[in-house]
């Protein structure tokens, strides 16, 4: 084995060429060109191949051909990086690296292109698995905090899947390690669904949940996700400020919400619509439901029939109490609100056109096949817009369901594509607002009537610091129910104030908005002995439909007294007076 000892130069790479070609060495019998320069590093000859050699510890690495590393300056600094891998013991590793720089990376993409790859064999998380698990293994599972037990976030878990696994995001970073993404990564997702696609709420969404879904990784599950010795780079990735929403200040008026009310009520068939199927008694009284109690629609909706007691020791008979799936609450504390007696009135309402048989105070329509559910938190809204004229597409009927789902149906007849005029704007005048707005219309109105702030702010569940409401479990017994209900944090004698205000100053106006457009106000009189008594009330359109209650128990039989004659002729007055008009 011919062995030359000197620093190399391109002289002895020609030199090695040439012995190659003449083919004079084999490989029982090669010939050598040692580099005096770099220990361990040499040209090998043997028949046609000439290859740069490093050996180290007893151990052999091939560093690439003559044709892969061109001069002694490229050998050299490759055996360098190569030895630092090998002194670490780890040959495989040495080797993919050195495939790497063959290929023409640089030094340190051959580092992390070894990473990656060492990475992905040990199942380190790539952005696919963070979408999957934070929402899964965080979001939809109960933590327990220094207050007790937090309910899932299923509003969140359901949101942190659609924003972190949006087409945009997982063209940007789907298949890639969390260890190898970079704060600007992050941006450009940020930046494409403002710049590119105008979503502001995709923007922003995206780095609230990509930061803190990035920290729970690091904090949960450093080793396994990738992320133990990256530092927290995600959280100083910022929104961009004009996603940021403003401050709402808008609200209806009193007198507007109470002519929202009366329409929704008199108008069960939009003008012009070329459906004429009435709205569901159980949507208007939905809409009356989250104005009377100024709770959040998705709570407020999904209450069940047996969160709702009668109040003990209330200040006057009637009152009731409800209360409001912990699941669904924002603070994810229990909550609830006490109704007084003329507001109760609407759970008879209820009672006497919704399911009977299904759990929900508020139960959608259902279909075949499909179980028990509450409305949609949309519904209100929808409705709102049906009064507003919602415009009718030229080509598709909308068939506007009870439950306030839409599905659109294509028409077969001709006359149904023709062009339509706008429809009809009942609410015409009232400026746009949405259904969460009645919490600040209830807030606003009660400020303006004296009401004790405190009690504002727990009837809309705000956390002020004040309420330190015990945590319950996401579907509590009936009496753990009870319990809660009556516990001294609820303060429901505080709740009441402002409720109590509010319900009479909102059925005040609607008594005004309802003779305001030729409905009378009637006043209850017994009925006389021997006349039928109804087994429910009978809705008019023209008295609202709290006061036909009202009068419908006022109207129960009564012992007789010597007044029955003259209470029977005032009655019959009012009855010829009421078919007059």
């Amino acid at each position: 084995m011919p062995t030359v000892r000197a620093v190399l130069s391109k002289e002895h790479l020609k030199e090695a060429e040439e012995a190659a070609v003449s083919r004079k060495y084999t490989s029982r019998d090669p010939l050598i060109f040692a580099d005096d320069r770099e220990p361990g590093l040499s040209i090998r000859v043997q028949a046609s191949t000439v290859t740069w050699i490093l050996k180290f510890r007893g151990k052999t690495r091939s560093l690439g051909t003559l044709g892969e590393i061109r001069s002694p300056t490229a050998a050299r600094q490759l055996a360098v990086e190569t030895r630092d891998l090998m002194r670490g013991g780890v040959g495989d590793e040495a080797a993919r690296f050195v495939r790497q720089r063959r290929a023409g990376k640089t030094s340190g993409e051959a580092v992390s292109a070894v990473a990656r790859q060492d990475a992905h064999a040990s199942g380190k998380w790539k952005w696919e698995d963070l979408a999957t698990k934070y929402p899964e293994d965080y979001l939809s599972k109960p933590r327990t905090t220094t207050r007790g037990v937090r309910p899932p976030s299923l509003k969140s878990a359901e949101e942190a899947r659609r924003y972190l696994s949006d087409s945009v995001v997982i063209k940007h970073l789907g298949g890639r390690l969390l260890m190898e993404l970079q704060r600007s990564d992050f941006e450009a997702v940020r930046d494409e669904l403002y710049d590119d696609y105008g979503r502001k709420t995709a923007s922003r969404q995206f780095v609230a949940y990509s930061s803190a879904a990035m920290s729970w990784a690091r904090g949960y599950h450093a080793g396994r996700s990738g992320l133990e010795k990256v530092d927290r780079w995600w959280i100083d990735t910022k929104k961009r400020e004009e996603t940021i929403p403003v401050p709402k200040t808008r609200f209806p008026e009193l007198a507007d919400l109470a002519r929202v009310l009366r329409v929704a009520d008199s108008f069960r068939v939009a003008p012009g619509r070329l459906i004429q199927r009435e709205t569901s008694d159980v949507v208007v009284c939905s809409l009356w439901w989250l104005a009377l109690t100024a709770q959040r629609a998705t709570a407020g909706l999904r209450v069940t029939k047996d969160s709702i007691l009668p109040w003990d020791g209330a200040p006057e008979p009637g009152w009731s109490v409800v209360t409001f799936p912990v699941e669904d609450m924002k603070g994810r504390r229990f909550h609830a609100i006490p109704i007084p007696p003329m507001a109760s009135l609407l759970l008879e309402r209820i009672a006497i056109s919704a399911d009977p048989k299904s759990r929900y105070l508020f139960p959608a329509q259902r279909q075949a096949g499909q179980g028990d559910a509450p409305l949609s938190r949309s519904t209100p809204r929808l409705l709102i817009e049906r009064l507003r004229g919602r415009a009718a597409d030229l080509s598709i009927a909308v068939k506007e369901e009870e439950d306030g789902d839409r599905q659109e149906e294509k028409t077969k007849d001709d006359k149904d594509k023709k062009v339509r005029g706008p429809l009809k704007d009942l609410l015409a005048g009232i400026p746009h607002f949405s259904v969460h707005d009645l919490r600040r219309t209830f807030a606003t109105i009660c400020g303006e009537n004296a009401v004790r702030g405190d009690a504002i702010s727990a009837v809309l569940d705000h956390a002020d610091g004040s309420i330190d409401a015990p945590r319950v479990s996401a579907a509590p017994t009936r009496a753990e129910i009870t319990r809660l209900v009556y516990d001294h944090s609820q303060r429901l004698a505080l709740k009441a104030i402002a409720m109590k205000e509010w319900c009479d100053l909102l059925f005040k106006a609607c008594d005004e908005e309802w003779k305001k457009n030729g409905g009378r106000i009637a006043r209850p009189l017994p009925r006389l002995p021997g006349e039928t008594y109804p087994a429910k009330p009978e809705f008019k359109v023209w008295q609202p439909w709290y006061r036909t209650i009202e009068h419908w128990h006022a109207g129960k039989p009564k012992p007789m007294s010597s007044g029955t004659l003259g209470l029977a002729a005032r009655r019959r007055a009012v009855e010829e007076a009421d078919e007059d008009a």
